[in-house]
């Protein structure tokens, strides 16, 4: 799983760098939306491949979604950077996590049921 976690943050990375020749919108529902599933997506594959490190897994993508604002303001000439949008990554890592906890207490149910039949 940590292959996983990686080549997602890899392909993230580049698709919010590639050039963008559409006009960006402030508040376009669609652009929040897809900002939240990928960070849902990278937080769950973050959190399944490192399960001890759940606070750092969090905070990292959180600094890492920030610092992709930052580089497309200052790497790009066809994106900028936008507080929304990191706002929307963090959002998506939030869902990510308690999707990942519901899931392993879920998990632990039925582990312990299995051991008690």
């Amino acid at each position: 799983m940590p292959f996983i976690f990686g080549f997602g943050l890899i392909l993230t990375t580049v698709l919010l760098l590639m050039p963008s020749y559409a006009a960006p919108k402030a508040f376009d529902f669609w652009d929040k939306a897809q900002h939240s599933l990928v960070f849902v997506a990278l937080a769950l594959a973050g959190l399944i491949a490192f399960p001890s490190r759940l606070t750092a897994v969090c905070l990292g993508l959180c600094f890492y979604g920030g610092l992709m604002e930052m580089c497309q303001s200052l790497l790009t000439t066809t994106r900028h950077g936008d507080v929304v949008d990191w706002l929307a990554d963090s959002a998506g890592i939030a869902v990510g996590l308690v999707f990942y906890l519901i899931g392993d207490k879920i998990s632990r149910k039925f582990a312990i049921n299995k051991i008690a039949a």
